[in-house]
């Protein structure tokens, strides 16, 4: 799935959303270069409406996707706007 997300075209906002039982220490999916605003991909975990909305302002000129990462398989759909 990793492999397909990066594979697709243009600048990429990818929000991950765990599940409430998420061990974050052994199954972590938001990484992130040194360069975030030149990078391709840009990971970030789901966050509250309002700060979510901030998010995807600020990088308005990407593709968003919802990463739904503890569901089996992930799901990723893209963003609801």
């Amino acid at each position: 799935m990793l492999a397909r997300l990066n594979a697709m075209e243009g600048k990429q906002l990818r929000d991950v959303r765990y599940g409430p039982d998420h061990n974050a220490a052994m199954n972590e999916w938001v990484y992130n270069h040194a360069d975030i605003d030149g990078a391709k991909v840009v990971w970030a975990r789901d966050m509250d409406p309002a700060d979510n909305h901030e998010l995807l302002q600020y990088f308005h000129d990407r593709h968003a996707w919802l990463v739904e990462a503890d569901e089996a398989p992930p799901k990723i759909t893209s963003y609801p706007k």
